[in-house]
């Protein structure tokens, strides 16, 4: 993950300068996080770390992951992990399921971890089971193949709600993070389970003792 780490910041770099060079590249991402947050890294040990010749520092991997727009490398992961799931299962259902192949595509999500539980397309008597978003959570339907259905989750149709907060919100419980947002057009929404926002497609965030005290404890 620290690979695409890099590769990920090199191709920000590239698409915000229009420079190809890695030395370019290098230089406008070094100047950006010292502007941003005064650390010092130099573009020679940037290219280094981006041909595998040395591995950065866990607080080099972090300000890298604040570069892209995010508070941690962690958090980095955590989204770069769910999106690549997410993609995973799309591919899968975008192939059509003939009656032959659903054991097998049953079995293939089911092997696939979205929020650290086996994902699934659900059949009930040779009907396949979707859901849709409605306002604050998922409810189970069958598929019709409208664009706003997605593929049946028990995980996410048990977990995954929309949620107002307050400062009395649990936000963490035993060092375990318990909410996750996304921040769109300078608004805030909050989720309890971790994932893709089914309105804007973006993925969520896990909330940071920052965000409480910025946003909603100030």
């Amino acid at each position: 993950m620290i690979n695409q780490l890099l590769r990920d910041a090199f191709l920000k770099a590239g698409e915000m300068t229009g420079k190809d060079s890695l030395n370019g590249r290098a230089e406008f991402i070094a100047e950006s996080i010292w502007e941003e947050s005064k650390f010092q890294i130099s573009p020679k040990s940037l290219i280094r770390y981006y041909k595998r010749e040395f591995t950065p520092t866990r607080e080099t991997q972090n300000f890298l992951a604040i570069f892209l727009g995010f508070e941690t490398y962690e958090e980095y992961v955590l989204a770069s992990t769910a999106k690549k799931e997410k993609v995973m299962i799309e591919e899968v259902g975008r192939k059509p399921v003939t009656h032959s192949k659903r054991k097998r595509l049953s079995i293939l999500l089911l092997l696939i971890p979205v929020i650290g539980i086996s994902a699934y397309v659900g059949y009930t008597g040779g009907i396949e089971k979707c859901m849709t978003w409605d306002e604050n959570h998922y409810i189970e339907k069958r598929c019709t193949g409208a664009a706003v259905e997605t593929a049946l989750n028990p995980y996410l149709l048990e977990n995954f709600k929309k949620i107002q907060v307050t400062d009395t919100t649990t936000f963490f419980k035993n060092g375990e993070v318990q909410v996750w947002y996304d921040k769109s057009n300078n608004q805030l929404d909050f989720f309890t389970a971790p994932g893709i926002h089914p309105e804007n497609g973006k993925t969520l965030k896990p909330i940071t003792k920052y965000m409480v005290e910025k946003y909603i404890r100030n």
